[in-house]
C-alpha cells in the first residue's frame, strides 16, 4: 500500500520501476539503431535511383513538377507570359531551353543532396554514434548497479500514481523529482536511510 495514497493498484517493486524504464530506454536504442541503418529498399514515395545516388527521388527533382509544386505565388497572378517548365512555349526554342533549364536544375539538385548526404554520413552520424556508445555503455553500468539496488533493498517500492518511493510497510516518501538518474547503489543507500 501507498502511504500517499492509500491504494496498493499503483504500487510496484523497485525491480519492476527498474524494468518500466529500461523498456523506454531500448526503444529509444532501437529507434537510434533504425536511423542509423535504415532499411536497404527506397524509402515509400522515391524512386529506386542509381548507385551514387542511393534513394534521391528522381520524380520530383526540387519542385520542377508543376502539380506537386502548386502555387508557390512565384508565378500567381501574372497575366501574359510568365516562366513556366511547363508552359508549352511559343516555339521550339522555348521548348528546347525550358528542358535544357528543367534537366541542369535536376544535375544541380541531385549533386546538392548528394554533397548534403555525404556531410551528413561523414560529421554527422559519427558524432552521434559516439554518443550513443557512450549512452549505450552507460547503460550497461546502470544496470548493473540496478541489480545491486533491488538485491540489497528488496522492500523498496514505488507508486506510479504519486511517484514516490518508500519502503513497504513504511510511511515516509520521497519524491521520485528529487531522485538524480541514474539512479547508483550510493544514492539508493542515502534514500533508504531517508524512509527508515
Amino acid at each position: 500500500m501507498c502511504p500517499q495514497c492509500g491504494s496498493g493498484a499503483e504500487v510496484r517493486t523497485a525491480r519492476e520501476l527498474f524494468d518500466m524504464m529500461n523498456g523506454a530506454r531500448e526503444q529509444a536504442f532501437q529507434r537510434l539503431n533504425q536511423f542509423r541503418h535504415p532499411g536497404s529498399g527506397p524509402a515509400p514515395g522515391q524512386g529506386a535511383g542509381s548507385a551514387d545516388d542511393d534513394d534521391y527521388d528522381h520524380y520530383n527533382v526540387e519542385g520542377s513538377d508543376s502539380q506537386l509544386r502548386g502555387n508557390r505565388g512565384w508565378n500567381q497572378g501574372q497575366r501574359g507570359r510568365g516562366f513556366d517548365f511547363n508552359s508549352g512555349g511559343d516555339s521550339p526554342i522555348d521548348d528546347v531551353g525550358g528542358a535544357v533549364l528543367g534537366a541542369a536544375l535536376g544535375f544541380a539538385g541531385r549533386a546538392i543532396g548528394r554533397r548534403m548526404k555525404k556531410a551528413f554520413e561523414e560529421k554527422v552520424m559519427p558524432a552521434v554514434e559516439a554518443k550513443a556508445a557512450q549512452a549505450q555503455q552507460q547503460w550497461e553500468q546502470s544496470k548493473a548497479e540496478q541489480d545491486a539496488i533491488v538485491a540489497r533493498y528488496p522492500e523498496l517500492r514505488g507508486c506510479t500514481k504519486d511517484q514516490v518511493v518508500f519502503l513497504d510497510g513504511g510511511m515516509r516518501t520521497v519524491p521520485v523529482s528529487e531522485i538524480k538518474m541514474p539512479v547508483t547503489l550510493a544514492q539508493a543507500d542515502s534514500i533508504v536511510a531517508r524512509l527508515r
